[in-house]
């Protein structure tokens, strides 16, 4: 009862606010009708939930369609299209074509996934170029990739973007 007279004094003061809004809209610069409407707008909806009515209206919308589908609540319309089926379908398309758009951007940008998987480096190789052997522990390895980066790092003197990328590679298959 508290929250019905809450609302409805709401709603009181929306109408007002509307009103004012309207005859200055109409008396001074016709501009001001644009929020006058959106005011008229919520007072209406404020007034709908105050009432009860909202609640009905939507309740009877839910009942509609749970007699047409049997009894049972779904995503359907009365007319037994799946809107929401629908929709989801749209959504899981988008989403395919933005990852299918990232992946198309990396391969053209020389992101990671620009070279095949296919050519990964095999473990005894990779320690090879590395300089490490067998039994060096993770924190050795890291340390020795960081050192031959700096040495072969395309943008240092003695920079060689080929002996980059396989002191890259190797890391990323011992790290493994």
């Amino acid at each position: 009862m508290k929250r019905s007279r809450l609302l409805s004094g709401l709603a009181g003061s929306f109408a007002a606010m509307t009103a004012t809004l309207a005859v200055a809209g109409v008396l001074y610069n016709p501009a001001i009708l644009a929020p006058a409407a959106l005011f008229g707008v919520v007072t209406y909806f404020l007034w709908m939930h105050a009432s009860g009515r909202l609640a009905a209206r939507i309740y009877r919308r839910v009942e509609q369609r749970a007699a047409a589908n049997g009894g049972r609540s779904t995503g359907r319309d009365p007319d037994g299209s799946d809107r929401r089926g629908r929709a989801r379908r749209r959504r899981a398309e988008r989403i395919r074509g933005r990852r299918a758009r990232r992946e198309r951007t990396r391969r053209t940008n020389g992101g990671p996934r620009s070279r095949p998987e296919d050519v990964s480096m095999a473990r005894k190789e990779a320690r090879e170029v590395l300089g490490v052997g067998p039994d060096t522990d993770q924190e050795r390895i890291k340390e020795v990739y960081r050192e031959r980066v700096k040495d072969v790092h395309p943008d240092s003197e003695d920079g060689d973007r080929e002996a980059f990328k396989r002191v890259q590679d190797a890391y990323e298959t011992l790290r493994e």
